[in-house]
């Protein structure tokens, strides 16, 4: 062996620590019984690997089929030492840690001829870019939350990761082949499938996550409204309390103006009465506390627009969770709650909503004034905010909210106003 092949063996080495380190991070593991013996089968393993790269003809295939054997299941049995026992996520590891120093030797190669100096080029990138990865980590004390950021990933994302390494690596690998033509009908020609395949994966994983994000916005909106909602609850308690306190002073009182025949003052004193009550008078009962939260919310919120939400009918008692319950509700009010905050001239407004259940449907209708031309798109609204990668999802998600109930949801709009209309089947079998 030269002196490069030894320091590609040491580089190795790095390289191998390194990973052990950032695994047992990303695994959240601590404390390993056996660490000295994993690390000495670590090393053990990885002294036959400089020279089965840089001189893969030195000895007779069947040799190096069983030097390389010895590599991968060395490799294997010390991740599974030091990370306390042997299961999927060790090969996972195995096969991904495989695929980088194998990307950074087949780009050396367009530069430079001498495959010992290309293989010790490599393994010193991914220990540059490893260690970077660890430092960055440690200083900023982040193992318990990349730990717990690498375990809410969906499994699919796992695998989707790994399959694009393997095909990165097969297309650079491609590019050092004399047999150009027949590697890329063997190896590229099917790697390009699967890079389709694994496109249309990520989306479904981006979309699923986009949903689930929808979701908990939705959920977070909910408790925020519930909290309001019992504040206002608390605070009428208390009113109530402060009331009674003085409420036989106030009978005493109006008895003897009575009496005194002073009904002019008896009535002025009733407003007076009246006119303790801090609390909002307007209010609404639509059959569930949740949803009268989230209109008191949304009718404060429409007020500082000079604008007021008009409800009538009553929402199902069961037949729908609340969450979608709030998800068609919050988004159509704050649709329509925007759209009149789009009036420069300031005048009152109105928005009114309905709601009704018959015969195991539910019908939603809510209508409010314009004041710019809406542009439907099929079943959608062209949203005309800028940041439009982030809003106009709205009425999306209404649409997928009522068809999760094999419901139909109607728009229309004219010069002076914006009507929509929903119908969806309730579901038994949710009750609240």
């Amino acid at each position: 062996m030269t002196m490069i092949s030894y320091l590609a063996m040491f580089a190795n080495i790095a390289e191998q620590l390194l990973i052990v380190q950032l695994t047992k991070i990303v695994c959240g593991v601590k404390n390993t019984r056996f660490k000295l013996l994993g690390y000495l089968i670590l090393v053990i393993s990885i002294l036959p690997a400089p020279i089965l790269i840089s001189k893969p003809d030195i000895f007779p295939k069947e040799i190096t089929q069983i030097l390389f054997i010895f590599y991968c299941v060395g490799r294997i049995a010390a991740f599974s030492v030091i990370l306390n026992g042997f299961s999927a996520r060790i090969i996972y590891i195995f096969l991904l840690t495989m695929c980088p120093p194998q990307i950074y030797m087949n780009i050396c190669f367009a530069f430079i001829e001498n495959k010992e100096i290309c293989n010790l080029v490599s393994f010193l990138t991914d220990d540059i870019a490893l260690a970077v990865i660890l430092v960055w980590i440690r200083r900023r004390k982040l193992e318990m939350v990349v730990h717990r950021t690498i375990c809410s990933f969906p499994k699919k994302l796992y695998i989707n990761v790994l399959f694009l390494m393997l095909i990165a690596s097969v297309f650079v690998m491609g590019e050092t082949k004399p047999n150009h033509d027949l590697y890329y009908k063997i190896y590229i020609l099917p790697c390009m499938i699967g890079l389709i395949i694994t496109a249309f994966s990520i989306i479904q994983i981006s979309v699923s996550e986009a949903e689930k994000n929808t979701t908990v916005d939705m959920l977070s909106k909910q408790v925020e409204n519930e909290v309001k909602y019992y504040e206002k609850i608390n605070t009428i308690y208390g009113e109530f309390k402060s009331f009674r306190h003085d409420f036989k002073n106030h009978i005493i009182c109006l008895r003897s103006l009575i009496e005194a025949d002073e009904n002019e003052n008896a009535l002025k004193y009733i407003d007076e009465i009246e006119d303790l009550s801090t609390v909002e008078k307007r209010s609404f009962n639509t059959g569930n506390i949740i949803i009268d939260a989230l209109l008191n919310d949304k009718n404060e919120r429409a007020a500082a627009i000079n604008t007021e939400i008009v409800f009538t009918g009553r929402v199902p008692a069961s037949g729908i969770s609340n969450v979608d319950l709030c998800i068609i509700m919050a988004n159509a009010i704050d649709n329509a709650i925007d759209a009149c905050g789009k009036d420069a001239e300031s005048r009152h407004k109105t928005i009114n909503a309905e709601a009704d259940c018959k015969q195991g449907y539910f019908f939603f209708n809510i209508t409010n004034p314009i004041f710019e031309a809406v542009e439907i798109k099929g079943n959608t609204i062209a949203t005309s905010k800028e940041d439009k990668e982030h809003h106009g999802f709205g009425v999306m998600n209404i649409i997928r909210t009522v068809k999760k109930y094999d419901g139909e949801a109607q728009l229309a709009a004219d010069d002076k106003q914006f009507r929509l209309e929903l119908d969806l089947i309730l579901k038994p079998e949710i009750m609240r």
